[in-house]
């Protein structure tokens, strides 16, 4: 799924039925390993998923009290921060009639396969993703909530965070939520020397473009997952944040020597626009990149 499923024929897809629905789609993001997220909104109706042909991760972050799923041993209701894992192939009917918000995550069957090949190392043939209708899980919601939610969906640099944000999420469905799940613990060890500086010259040349975490983990020839594991075990700090931390480190020495406009070096530095690069400037540096300018000159 690395495009949306509105751009394939897949019209049963828990995200067309939504598009063609009374839903109101807020943001989405599509990342290179095929799995989306989308936040959405709505108010009232009803909308009916007959075997989608992807996973679907629900959680609400608004209202939802309104929300029923039908069900012939009797209708459930919802609520904030509840969970709802709808697996590929499901039958599911939904009745809403109050404003609620709500958070969605979609993956393929493959995904879960290859997380419990790639990381486990196990056979993933087997792994069956169960369903689940508004639970609680405070893991889940503390990830989306403040994590996610919380970083800019068209910057290149916040992507990485988000790309290992959807990681934690796989590696918490495979341990909780799947049928024969794994709960065997994970191996320890950094990257090797030649790896941590191939990845960092790599850093360093592009830090003007946008790139991903599976370009850096395809450097190392690693898992997205068993990359930014072992590069915060090298590092002690996540990709995202070592990859953001040097991007500010080019717009101090660029606002120091150049005269370019900010908008400019928000270009060279990576970041999404210039007011991207004066939020996270201030918040890392303690001051905007014109007060920075105006006392280095």
């Amino acid at each position: 799924m690395k495009k949306s499923p509105q751009e394939k024929d897949k019209r049963q897809d828990v995200y067309n039925v939504l598009s063609n629905n009374t839903a109101t789609l807020h943001k989405d993001l599509w990342l290179d390993n095929g799995i989306g997220s989308a936040v959405w909104s709505n108010n009232n109706g009803s909308a009916r998923y007959n075997k989608p042909g992807h996973h679907t991760l629900s959680f609400y972050l608004q209202g939802g009290h309104n929300t029923q799923r039908i069900m012939n041993s009797g209708n459930l209701n919802g609520g904030i921060d509840k969970l709802c894992l709808m697996p590929k192939d499901h039958h599911s009917e939904w009745a809403f009639s109050a404003p609620f918000s709500f958070f969605h995550l979609y993956f393929e069957q493959s995904h879960l396969q290859n997380f419990a090949e790639q990381v486990f190392d196990k056979e993933g043939r087997n792994i069956e993703l169960n369903e689940r209708t508004f639970v609680d899980d405070p893991f889940v919601s503390q990830l989306i909530r403040q994590t996610m939610l919380n970083q800019n969906w068209e910057d290149s640099t916040d992507k990485l965070m988000l790309s290992h944000a959807q990681q934690m999420l796989l590696l918490h469905l495979v341990r909780r939520y799947c049928e024969h799940s794994i709960t065997k613990s994970l191996s320890t060890g950094g990257l090797s020397a030649a790896n941590r500086h191939r990845v960092i010259d790599f850093i360093e040349a592009n830090l003007s473009r946008s790139f991903t975490l599976n370009d850096l983990a395809t450097l190392a020839n690693l898992s997205d997952f068993h990359f930014a594991r072992m590069f915060k075990e090298s590092f002690q700090c996540t990709p995202h944040q070592y990859v953001l931390t040097r991007r500010i480190e080019l717009a101090k020495q660029l606002l120091t020597q150049s005269t370019g406009s900010l908008a400019e070096i928000a270009q060279l530095c990576g970041f999404s626009s210039q007011q991207h690069l004066s939020s996270q400037f201030k918040t890392r540096v303690g001051s905007t990149p014109s007060v920075f300018r105006r006392e280095q000159s």
